[in-house]
């Protein structure tokens, strides 16, 4: 700051950097602009036909919040053949040897991996800031588990990712994210493993593993885009009886929540792949506060260790550390398949659920076909600027980014006579009237104070 006259170029290349990185650029209607091409969360691919199914039943009621995990299955044990055409469970219990679990490749890894960097890191590990939190390796519990399938979108190497049971009157069906979803649906041999256990193969894990039969994905959203589609990133998986019994009865189940707040208290569950921190491949947990992704219909996390292999992952809310019970309020995935541009492990989203991820929960629930949707309607929330629109007519520069990491959004503004102001925001896409940063006193111009307010998204639908 000694040298004013470099200042300011200095400055400007700054602030682009911020916005290449971890911050969103935005123009004057608060817009987020896309960055760089960063290694990407998930390898992009195109969405599927949605499958025909069985006949419609009924919207399903809602689970208890504290519903526990039966010993026994509530029918006799049945030795179920595929339902779908694909492989059968005991094809699929061949298929997936311990050896071909333990090298399958994340589904947020990007391609061109080899086999012995089969649990990569994603991206550029970044430094978090100081207190982030840090999260719990545990044994997992019953109703989150892990899909395994082959994947032809990472050139044949067989693919995975996280995924919970929900509750539902049919009592077989798994939510996970829409870009796994997606390769799940191409797939030929894919099941799903209750809390996985590394080094035992299919036919051996403990409560055994369920071969998908159908899968449920909003026809609307595209993998890994950083366009407003990405709200729209969960899936459900429908799959087939073990022989111990249907997947609830075995495992119990989580409540599926949809819910138009974006704070919450919640535990993020996910198996990450990265040897170098999880060697076992245990899942994972850290229990966090949510705040909103501007401009998203998503929440955001920050926690470290959420490498590949976590997407789909529940973020529980009222969870039971006991049984692993709780209200699922969303799932890792949302913008660029989860993650910043950075693909920093410590940032994590989630898309909300709202009208359309309730309508996709009934399609699985009832077994019924996805129709076609109507064009999808982002959010209208825009960051509310202090002041008024002539105020704002003399900016040369304005980005807005986690400069502070505190998980919100702040902005930093040039101005036309090169002086520089700082506004924080509160997490709900308001700013205030801002604090100079150069020159250390400002120039005669007298901001307008501001008025605090944020902007109801009455449209809300995801």
């Amino acid at each position: 700051m000694s040298s004013s006259s470099r200042w300011i170029p200095a400055l400007a290349l700054g602030l682009c950097a911020g916005v290449l990185g971890t911050g969103q650029a935005l123009a004057a209607t608060g817009t987020p602009v896309p960055s760089r091409t960063p290694v990407p969360f998930g390898t992009p691919v195109q969405s599927g036909t949605p499958v025909q199914s069985g006949t419609p039943v009924p919207s399903v009621p809602a689970a208890p919040t504290a519903r526990p995990t039966p010993a026994q299955p509530s029918h006799p044990p049945v030795f179920p053949t595929s339902s779908s055409g694909g492989p059968s469970l005991s094809e699929e219990e061949k298929y997936w040897t311990a050896h071909r679990m333990d090298n399958a490749v994340p589904i947020d890894s990007p391609p061109g991996r080899t086999p012995a960097a089969s649990a990569p890191l994603i991206g550029t590990r970044g430094t978090p800031p100081a207190g982030t939190p840090r999260p719990e390796h545990f044994g997992g519990h019953p109703m989150v588990g892990t899909f395994f399938y082959d994947g032809r979108p990472l050139g044949g190497k067989s693919t995975y990712c996280t995924g919970s049971v929900v509750h539902t009157a049919v009592h077989d069906i798994v939510l996970t994210a829409g870009h796994c979803g997606q390769g799940l649906q191409r797939a030929t041999h894919r099941i799903f493993v209750p809390q996985y256990r590394d080094g035992l193969s299919a036919a051996n894990q403990p409560r055994g593993v369920f071969p998908v039969s159908q899968m449920y994905i909003d026809p609307r959203y595209v993998a890994n885009t950083k366009k407003p589609t990405s709200d729209l990133d969960l899936a459900f998986a429908q799959v087939g009886p073990n022989s111990r019994g249907k997947v609830e009865d075995v495992t119990g189940a989580l409540t599926f929540t949809p819910t138009t707040k974006y704070t919450h208290k919640v535990t993020v569950i996910g198996y990450p792949s990265s040897e170098g921190v999880n060697a076992k491949h245990q899942a994972i947990r850290c229990p966090v506060t949510t705040s909103r992704l501007p401009g998203y219909r998503q929440v955001r996390m920050a926690c470290t260790g959420f490498y590949g292999g976590v997407s789909g992952g529940p973020w529980i809310e009222d969870y039971d550390r006991t049984t692993g019970t709780g209200k699922v309020v969303g799932n890792t995935g949302g913008y660029n398949g989860g993650g910043n541009d950075a693909n920093d492990d410590w940032v994590t989203y989630a898309p909300i659920y709202g009208k359309d991820a309730k309508a996709l929960f009934n399609d699985a629930a009832a077994h019924r076909t996805v129709g076609a949707r109507p064009p999808y309607q982002p959010s209208t929330d825009r960051p509310v600027l202090p002041g008024s629109t002539g105020t704002w007519q003399h900016t040369r520069l304005l980005a807005s980014g986690d400069f502070r990491h505190t998980g919100h959004s702040d902005m930093i503004v040039v101005w036309t006579d090169a002086e520089v102001t700082l506004h924080l925001g509160n997490g709900q896409v308001c700013f205030d009237s801002g604090r100079h940063l150069w020159p250390p006193t400002a120039p005669g111009r007298t901001r307008e104070p501001s008025r605090p307010a944020t902007s109801p998204d009455p449209t809300s639908s995801t």
